[in-house]
């Protein structure tokens, strides 16, 4: 029991040993460097490069289509391109959702246009996954990993969001039924996950902390730490 103490003691002397000016700027550096490749990452993928908004606005709309899409004898929905500015934003998709039961015998009826800035719903989220990710200090092979299972999953939210956005406007061309309370809870879900940058920028950060980091990575970084610095 004695010895058993005494070792758990000597274990526990030996961060404050290594915890003095030369570990902290070590550590200092490490985070430095982390900030920095973030920092000139997420600032290429967000610049706007010419074409580029265009071409992931097209892919877009491609997948909106091929996950939500329907034409059938009751509902009609498709994505579409849509030029708009709007403030700061430019819009540059539209969703088209129709309810054919409700159209009279002129051929007309309510109809439901949705607009979305994909560069904000969509790559904002993405770029800020995958720079999280690349400038993580870890091996390469544990991040091109990371960064596989982060794009899916960061795409997995945006669609999540698009379809709360379908799913709460679809109850204006009577797609869709909500009870009162439903119907508040789908008013705040599309209120944070669509017209909210907060979402954005939370989501990232889990999926990069979920997909990356492992049990063990703290003692490593503090081993690496501990060795630069001497």
């Amino acid at each position: 029991m004695g010895s058993s103490r005494a070792r758990k003691r000597r274990s526990a002397s030996l961060p404050n040993d290594l915890v003095g000016p030369s570990f902290t700027l070590a550590l200092w550096r490490l985070i430095l460097g982390f900030l920095i490749r973030f920092v000139v990452v997420f600032g290429l993928l967000i610049l706007p490069w010419p074409g580029w908004n265009e071409f992931y606005g097209q892919g877009f709309r491609a997948l909106g289509n091929a996950v939500f899409g329907r034409e059938d004898e009751k509902c009609i929905l498709y994505f579409e391109a849509h030029r708009k500015t709007r403030g700061f934003s430019a819009v540059d998709t539209r969703i088209t959702i129709g309810n054919r039961h409700l159209v009279d015998s002129n051929g007309k009826g309510p109809v439901v246009l949705l607009e979305l800035n994909t560069r904000s719903v969509g790559w904002l989220p993405t770029a800020l996954t995958v720079a999280l990710i690349v400038a993580t200090p870890v091996p390469w092979r544990r991040r091109w990993r990371a960064l596989v299972w982060g794009v899916l999953l960061i795409h997995a939210f945006i669609l999540f969001s698009v379809a709360v956005y379908i799913w709460n406007e679809s109850t204006t061309v009577s797609l869709v039924t909500l009870s009162p309370l439903w119907k508040q809870i789908a008013d705040a879900l599309e209120y944070t996950l669509v017209y909210q940058m907060g979402a954005s920028f939370s989501i990232p950060v889990l999926i990069w902390i979920a997909v990356l980091f492992r049990r063990g990575d703290q003692v490593s970084a503090c081993r690496r730490v501990g060795v630069s610095a001497m």
